[in-house]
C-alpha cells in the first residue's frame, strides 16, 4: 500500500515538474500551449486568485519566451494558431474577471437598489402620484379647451 502511494506521489510529482519544462520542439510547444489553454478553458470558473498567478505566468512563458524560442520555425499558419491560443486565454481571463467582479459587487448592488426603491416607495411615491394626478388634470383640462376651441374653429369654417 505504502509502496503504491510512493509511486503515484512520483509520477505526480514527475508529472508537474516535466509541466513546468521548457518545450524541447516547435510542436511540442504548439501542443502544450493548446493543451494549457483547454485547461483554462475548462477550469477558469473554478480558479483561485493563486491559480490566475500560476496560469499568468506560465501563459507569459507560452506567449513570449518559448515563442521566441520557436518563433523563425513556426510557419504562417503555426503563428495565426498562436495568436489564436493567446486570443482565448486572455479572453477566458478577462471573462473570468468580470464574473467575479460582478459576483462580488452585484449583490451588494442588488441590496443598495431595492433599499433606494423601498426609500422612494416609502417616502415621495404617494407625493408623486399627487403631482402626476395634478398634471393629467391640467392637461386634460386643457385639452378640452383645445377641443372646443377647434369645434368653434370648425363650425365658423362651415357657415
Amino acid at each position: 500500500m505504502i509502496r503504491t502511494a510512493k509511486i503515484i506521489t512520483f509520477f505526480i510529482l514527475t508529472f508537474y515538474a516535466t509541466s513546468c519544462i521548457a518545450p524541447s520542439s516547435k510542436q511540442s510547444y504548439l501542443t502544450n500551449f493548446e493543451r494549457f489553454v483547454k485547461d483554462v478553458e475548462k477550469n477558469a470558473q473554478k480558479f483561485t486568485a493563486q491559480d490566475w498567478k500560476w496560469s499568468n505566468k506560465r501563459f507569459t512563458k507560452y506567449s513570449d519566451e518559448w515563442y521566441k524560442n520557436f518563433e523563425n520555425d513556426l510557419k504562417m499558419e503555426d503563428k495565426i494558431k498562436v495568436s489564436i491560443l493567446k486570443a482565448r486565454y486572455l479572453s477566458v481571463k478577462q471573462g473570468s474577471e468580470i464574473g467575479r467582479y460582478l459576483n462580488d459587487n452585484l449583490k451588494h448592488d442588488l441590496e443598495k437598489a431595492g433599499k433606494d426603491l423601498q426609500k422612494y416607495l416609502d417616502e415621495n411615491l404617494d407625493k408623486d402620484i399627487r403631482e402626476i394626478s395634478k398634471g393629467a388634470h391640467e392637461i386634460g383640462d386643457s385639452a378640452v379647451k383645445v377641443m372646443k376651441d377647434v369645434l368653434k374653429e370648425i363650425r365658423k369654417d362651415k357657415k
